[in-house]
Order: C-alpha cells, then structure tokens, then sequence
C-alpha cells in the first residue's frame, strides 16, 4: 500500500510541473543558503586555523593598545616601548626557543621616480625567515635575508606589484630613506586575512632598520616556545615580568595564536548564525509555498478524494498520500539545493579571491551538513503538509463526490 501510495502522489506531481517546479525552487534556494554557508564558514575556519596553527608556538609581544587589521596591516603596536631590560628578563625565562626584537616606523621608499610614505618593520633575519616563512604567507619570489647580510630586504605583494607605477623586480635596487637596497624577496599576495603584516610594507634587518630609521625604542617582541602546550602559561608570565619592570598591570599585553584563533572563529560564529537564520527565513517562506500548493491540490482533487474513500482508501491513506507528495517536493528541492550549495560556496570563493586578492577560499560542505540540509527540507516538507493533508482525509466522502 505505501508504494501504491507513493506511485499515486508521483503521478499528482508529475501532473502539475509548472506549480510543483517553482514550490520545490523555494526550497531549493533556502538549503542552497544553508549549504553554502556552512561550507564558506568551515573553509574559513580550516583556512584560519591552518595559518595560525603554524604559529602555534608563537607569542607577540606588545606595549599599550594594539590595532588587529583585517588585511595586509595585520598588528600595529602603539604607545609603550619595551627596553633592553625587558629583553634581558624575557630572555632568562625557560622554555623560550627564539626571543626577537621587532621595531616598526616610517620610511621614505623611492622607486622609478617615485616617492611614498611606506610601513617598515625590523627583524632579526633569522626569526623573519622562521615567522613568514611559513607555507600561508611565505614567498612569492626570492628568498630570505641570510644572517650577516646587509642593505637587502623582503617587500610585500602590493608594495612590489601595486603601489608604484613600474612594478618591482626581484634584484632590483629600491631607496629607503636614501640608502640604497636589494629586493632579495617578495611576499605573497595575502588579500584580507587575520595575520602579521606582509602586503602593504617591507621587512628589513634589525640592523639596516635601525641605521636607516635611528629608532633603538622595540616596539613589540616576537617570542617563540619549544612546547606548544606551554605557550598560555609563559605568555602570562612574560606580560607579568614586562609589567613588574615598568611597575604597573597594563603596560604589556600579549597575543597568542590560539586566543586569536579563538576570537575569529567566535566572530565567524556569529555571522554564521546570523545567516543561517536569514537561510531559515527562506526556508519558512518556501513551507508556505508548499503548504499554498498542496492546499490548491487537495481542494482540485476533492473529487478524487470523495472516490477514494468511497471505494474503501482509509484516512491514514488519503493522508499518506499528500504527505509523500509534499516529501518528493522538498526531497527533490533538497538534492537540487545541496547541488546549488556546492556551486554557489566555489563561486563565492572564486569572487572573494578576486575581489579581496589572495588565493581562494576551498569551501568544506561535508556529508554531515548535506545530511542536515537533506533533514531540514525533508522536515519542512512534512511540516508544510500536514494540515492539506489532515484536511483531506477528513473530508466526507459523500459530499466530496458530489464536489464540481
């Protein structure tokens, strides 16, 4: 009985493509949202996490507030300087792999002919390769500055390829500050992302920085653990050393990799929620859909209706059937949803790349959020269809016979 059922309710749909193709197009759009959104938002958590966790051994180091950019400005200390005290006290604590220094300021940058106001920042060579060596930023072209070496130095992506009229070439010779120096690598294009700068300034030497600037003040110190389980613990007690040295409880904060890790995947929780209710305001207007056509079905089929009870179809059955219909509507709705999830998650990671630069966000639909869509347009398709269907097998079938 339940295939005949079924047999019946395919035939009904079949009878009427038209209705039945826009009400499952609701659907479809409503779990193409839903998809969609699960898979940029677990693309953009994978993507996040595989960049910071390869700085998980990392802590930053700085003094008063910090600016944490979206893009290529990344970390921008401002306010206190450390000393080379707080250096020494940092130093004497164990379980420190690399302890380095970084200073940030202005530069004068002339290149073919012309002159811009470009960030700098000063790194110990060694722990510069180390920091943004790494896979999600390294470099385009190039290589790193080798210990010892002077007068060369790393440029970000859009200094080299955007800021000057005449693109910059690796070897080629730049002015900073008036001295000349050697391009010896150039950074990856990271678009809009939550990292330490590379796009918008150039990495120099400790050394060249401070000849080239006079600026010995350390704006912020890069620190790196040998034990990722310990970085909490010997984060708290750098910032407790620091601020013991300038004799107040704010002087000093510090960053991790987890806690920044931990406040982006937060902030992407919530916009995920707020979308995902957005997705289920679709959902509601698509069960209304549903609900309009099966009820414009049953009061068409009235008379269909008054037959099969005369001739013995129970209410369960009548009910059965118009349930399974609303199911085939929102189960094909769902699969054509899933299909446009996939296409409309690579399309917005195609259309993000471009038009925030970098490369291309991978979307991550799993089958666990496929069956979850699959669930939800199933439920709504039984939701929606209970109330034409309770309506129909309730009808009596005499007078459903005599229905015109």
């Amino acid at each position: 009985m339940l295939v005949d059922n079924l047999l019946i309710a395919y035939k009904n749909i079949k009878e009427r493509k038209t209705r039945v193709f826009l009400t499952l197009l609701g659907i479809a759009i409503g779990i193409m949202a839903i998809v969609s959104l699960m898979g940029i938002g677990e693309g953009m958590q994978a993507a996040i996490s595989g960049e910071l966790s390869s700085l998980s051994d990392t802590i930053i180091v700085f003094g008063g507030e910090i600016n944490a950019g979206i893009g290529g400005g990344g970390f921008i200390p401002r306010g206190n300087r450390f000393t080379d005290r707080d250096l020494g006290d940092i130093q004497r604590i164990e379980g420190l792999k690399d302890i380095s220094p970084v200073y940030f300021g202005m530069g004068l940058v002339e290149y073919s002919g012309e002159t811009y106001g470009i960030s700098l920042l000063g790194m110990d060579a060694t722990n510069m390769a180390n920091i943004f060596g790494i896979e999600t930023l390294g470099l385009a072209q190039g290589s790193f500055i080798q210990e010892g070496e002077q007068y060369k130095c790393i440029v970000g992506h859009e200094i080299a390829y955007e800021k000057f009229d005449v693109d910059m070439n690796l070897g080629g010779k730049i002015r900073i500050n008036g001295k000349n120096f050697v391009v010896n690598g150039i950074y990856k294009k990271q678009g809009a992302g939550f990292s330490v700068p590379t796009d918008d300034n150039i990495h120099l030497t400790t050394h060249d920085f401070e000849k080239i600037t006079g600026q010995k003040n350390i704006s912020g110190i890069i620190v790196r653990v040998y034990d990722v389980n310990q970085v909490d613990a010997l984060a708290a007690e750098i910032q407790r050393v620091v601020n013991e040295n300038h004799g107040t409880d704010d002087f000093a904060d510090v960053l991790t990799m987890a806690s920044i890790l931990e406040s982006i995947q937060q902030v992407l929780g919530i916009i995920q929620m707020v979308l995902m209710a957005i997705a289920g305001i679709a959902l509601v207007v698509a069960s209304i859909g549903i609900m309009n056509t099966m009820l414009t079905s049953v009061m068409e089929r009235t008379h269909e209706i008054g037959i099969m009870k005369a001739i013995g179809a129970r209410n369960e059955d009548v009910m059965s059937i118009f349930i399974m219909e609303g199911l085939l509507i929102s189960l094909i709705g769902g699969i054509v949803g899933v299909i446009l999830g996939f296409i409309g998650a690579r399309g917005f990671a195609l259309f993000s790349a471009g038009f925030f630069g970098g490369e291309s966000l991978a979307p991550i639909i799993s089958l666990v959020a496929i069956g979850l869509a699959i669930g939800v347009a199933l439920f709504v398709g039984i939701i929606s269809s209970l109330y034409p269907a309770w309506k129909a097998a309730k009808m009596s079938p005499i007078e459903a016979v005599r229905y015109e």
